[in-house]
């Protein structure tokens, strides 16, 4: 057979990310999709599975093995998509809304959540977070004209990141989605129904556009700190359940989702305003709130934990790190980190 003349490039495809209706069937063509402004991305190979292998017999004649001792392990792989775009007013919000259920501003992560743990292969109207679809268009093997796309993903986490000193200061999102559904290869087309393109997105969030970054200490007043970097981390656990050998897909019975973990890290200028900001009053915890703004983007942590800090000896002034984690206090109504994108 001839070598193949077809090839795939990140330049000869878009990223869209779709609603879903019912879990393991790929959004409908007239479904509720947008675009991704994908700087980056990566993605599981269509063969994601690790091989199992029978030990060994004893004795002689046991030094070999036969295809009846090695075995696809099938019935618990994951497959796992990585998107890496820049940080518009839809793209924040559309992750938000495959995190933890929240996609209109503020976008608040709140004590309660998430509102539902399990979901279940072929059920539609799951209550809480719904499955979505990554359609890589043109990306399959055999290239132009056929896509490459991932059924009822998961996401496992969600980054914010910027440096003023880096990538013009444009803030840049990173997702990590996982779905136990092998991804398809073919024509899927998205016509009718809510399609938001690349061009819709107008709005980005960027360091040089901050007006302030505060952290009030517990007791204290507002420290306004000169931010060089910062990143907001958001990660849950989804874990698989069950397996289905028809057809032998080995699709999932459903999944099982954990708990939140919100943390991040600021960057700062070293000086009695970040010394103030980290020194804590009135709580036997080192606890404060958050406030990074730009008057249209605010992240707004209203109980942040320090973690330990550290000092970077660097030559153009000392500046300090301050790790935190995020939670909640009183009831599970409660913000724990809020990402808002509209005035």
């Amino acid at each position: 057979m001839a070598k193949s003349d077809t090839f795939q490039t990140k330049q000869g495809s878009k990223v869209t990310i779709g609603t879903e209706v019912t879990m393991g069937t790929a959004t409908l063509a007239a479904g509720e999709t947008l675009e991704i402004p994908c700087t980056d991305y990566s993605f599981s190979e269509v063969g994601g599975h690790a091989l199992d292998v029978a030990p060994f017999r004893a004795g002689l004649g046991g030094s070999t093995q036969s295809t009846n001792m090695i075995k696809a392990r099938r019935h618990d792989r994951m497959f796992e998509v990585s998107l890496t775009f820049h940080a518009s007013v839809q793209s924040i919000d559309r992750m938000c809304l495959a995190l933890f259920g929240d996609g209109t501003t503020p976008n608040a992560l709140i004590g309660s959540m998430p509102a539902a743990t399990n979901y279940k292969h072929g059920v539609a109207g799951a209550t809480g977070i719904v499955p979505v679809t990554i359609h890589f268009e043109d990306a399959a093997h055999v290239g132009s004209g056929t896509d490459f796309y991932f059924t009822s993903c998961m996401c496992t986490s969600f980054q914010l990141a910027g440096d003023i000193g880096s990538n013009g200061g444009m803030v840049t999102g990173t997702a990590t989605f996982q779905t136990a559904y092998k991804p398809t290869q073919g024509a899927l087309t998205f016509t009718g129904g809510s399609h938001v393109l690349l061009s819709a997105h107008q709005s980005f969030f960027n360091m040089h556009d901050l007006s302030s970054t505060t952290i009030t200490p517990s007791g204290g007043s507002a420290e306004d700190l000169v931010l060089y970097s910062f990143d907001l981390n958001i990660a849950r656990s989804v874990t698989r359940v069950g397996f289905d050998t028809a057809a032998n897909e080995f699709h999932p019975a459903g999944y099982v989702v954990g708990g939140y973990e919100a943390t991040g890290n600021l960057t700062c200028k070293r000086d009695g305003e970040s010394l103030t900001a980290v020194t804590y009053a009135d709580t036997a915890e080192p606890i404060f709130a958050l406030d990074i703004d730009t008057t249209v983007f605010q992240i707004l942590a209203p109980t942040a934990v320090i973690d330990t800090t550290a000092i970077s000896f660097d030559d153009d002034g000392w500046k300090q790190t301050i790790p935190f984690r995020c939670a909640y206090t009183g009831a599970t109504t409660s913000t724990i980190v809020s990402i808002a994108t509209t005035a």
